[in-house]
C-alpha cells in the first residue's frame, strides 16, 4: 500500500474505528473501499485487532490505589519539607550576608581606634581584619549557596532525604 496515497483514508478509517465521523467522511470511505483492496485490508486488519482487545482484561490489586495515594501524600510532605528547608536556608544567608556587612564596616570603623589605642599602623590593623575578619566571613558567606548540594549530597549517601 503506498502511504501518501493512502493515508488519508487510513486516518478516515482510524477515526471510524472509535466512531468520530462526519457524515461527509462515511460517504467518502464508503466510495474509496469500494475499489481499494489495501484499505479494506487495512480496515479488516484494525477491525480484527480491535476485536481481539475487546476480551482483555486484568484485575487491579484493591491495596493498590491506597499505596499509591500513601505514597503521593509522603511525596508531597517531603516537597513541602524541602521548601520549608530551602526557605530557611535563604534567610539564614541573608542573615549572614547582614551580618558580615555589618561586622566589617565596624570593624574597619574601630580599626583606626584600635590602631590609636594599642599604638600599632593603621595598614597592621587593616591587614588583621582582613585576614582574620572580612575574608573568612566572605568564605562563609559564599558557602552558603552550596550547603543545599552539599546536603543533598549527604542525604543521597544516606539513602534518606530531608
Amino acid at each position: 500500500m503506498q502511504a501518501d496515497r493512502h493515508e488519508p483514508i487510513c486516518r478516515i478509517v482510524d477515526k471510524s474505528l472509535v466512531g468520530a465521523l462526519s457524515d461527509q467522511e462515511q460517504q467518502s470511505l464508503r466510495e474509496h473501499l469500494i475499489g481499494c483492496a489495501p484499505c479494506r485490508a487495512y480496515l479488516d486488519d484494525c477491525s480484527r485487532a480491535i476485536a481481539g482487545l475487546d476480551g482483555f482484561r486484568f484485575d487491579i490489586n484493591p491495596g493498590l490505589e491506597r499505596k499509591v495515594l500513601a505514597s503521593l501524600a509522603l511525596r508531597a510532605q517531603q516537597l513541602e519539607a524541602r521548601h520549608i528547608h530551602r526557605k530557611r536556608l535563604w534567610w539564614s544567608g541573608a542573615a549572614a550576608l547582614v551580618l558580615t556587612v555589618a561586622g566589617s564596616f565596624a570593624a574597619s570603623q574601630l580599626g583606626d581606634l584600635t590602631a590609636t589605642i594599642f599604638h600599632i599602623d593603621l595598614s597592621q590593623v587593616q591587614f588583621g581584619l582582613m585576614a582574620f575578619w572580612i575574608a573568612p566571613s566572605a568564605c562563609f558567606l559564599l558557602l552558603f549557596p552550596l550547603l543545599p548540594l552539599l546536603m543533598n549530597g549527604k542525604t543521597d549517601q544516606e539513602g534518606s532525604s530531608l
